[in-house]
């Protein structure tokens, strides 16, 4: 037994398929199949169910492998370990920062690490709603700055921190729709939208808009240049287009059957780790001291 013969494993297991496995680990598809059977040789019973159309662990299978992955991880946390020590600190540290929560608080954080560790570089990426919580669950991003919902600890094992809050309300350029309308009223109008995530829990069901036109956009910039251009209304953070609605040019829509204002809390958040590099811990303890200041605002 080896490691190499324990990744091949797992990656059967993951993909379900050999031909997969093996395309994944750049190998051919005998010598992955050679090397289970070896490995099911040495350890004295099959590890895998091939009666199956995909294959599937058996009993004992199930229970090796799962002990494996222990391994697996433990390697690979040791080898991110060996090369965070030989650089000094991460070679790059991946931040999901979603739009609608850009505080010039949360900037000077990142920024004040970027400056301190010039040998690390930083990434800093957004996109679609909860796409931080995508990138983080998935291991695309270090850390994730978004809005928050309870169920969202259940998506994976995550440690996050309260930094401030979101508000959220319903949106048009002054004039294209009437100040006070009923929902049914309301869907006679073309909708702006952000784009689904891919997580299980967020759909078209989500959005509040069930019979307009509507256009996805991806970019909350773009939302907004539609949104000034009256192309239609949108639901838009509302620190995000303050200064519109003061002078004028942008109007808040109340809806008279429905809420038509929400708050979420903004969130820092990252996989629960046994290590973590020396620039995500000064970044944590930043946004942790950031916190404390919001918790006790």
């Amino acid at each position: 037994m080896n490691l190499v013969q324990l990744k091949m494993l797992d990656a059967i297991v993951r993909t379900q398929s050999l031909s997969q496995a093996a395309l994944a680990l750049y190998k051919s598809q005998p010598a992955l199949t050679l090397a289970i059977k070896k490995l099911e040789a040495e350890l004295g019973f099959e590890l895998l169910d091939r009666s199956h159309y995909r294959l599937q662990l058996t009993e004992k299978g199930r229970i090796y492998h799962r002990e494996a992955t222990l391994l697996l991880d433990a390697q690979a946390h040791l080898a991110q370990l060996a090369s965070e020590l030989a650089l000094g600190n991460e070679a790059n540290y991946k931040i999901c920062y979603e739009q609608l929560c850009h505080q010039s608080l949360y900037n000077d954080i990142i920024c004040n690490a970027f400056i301190k560790h010039t040998s690390t570089e930083f990434s800093v990426t957004s996109g679609k709603r909860f796409v931080s919580l995508e990138q983080v669950n998935k291991g695309q991003a270090d850390l994730g700055i978004g809005p928050w919902f309870d169920l969202f600890h259940a998506t994976g094992d995550l440690e996050s921190l309260p930094i401030g809050k979101l508000d959220i309300g319903i949106v048009s350029v002054s004039g294209l729709v009437p100040v006070q309308v009923t929902y049914q009223q309301l869907q006679d109008f073309p909708c702006l939208a952000m784009f689904e995530s891919d997580m299980s829990f967020d759909s078209d069901r989500l959005s509040y808009s069930k019979g307009s036109t509507m256009m996805k956009i991806d970019d909350i910039s773009t939302l907004k240049s539609f949104l000034l251009s009256g192309s239609g209304w949108a639901m838009m953070s509302l620190v995000h287009c303050q200064n519109e609605l003061e002078s004028g040019v942008l109007q808040q829509i109340k809806i008279l059957d429905r809420e038509n204002t929400f708050s979420a809390q903004i969130r820092v958040f990252r996989q629960n780790a046994t290590h973590h590099g020396p620039v995500a811990r000064a970044v944590w303890e930043d946004f942790k001291q950031l916190s404390k200041t919001f918790l006790g605002s």
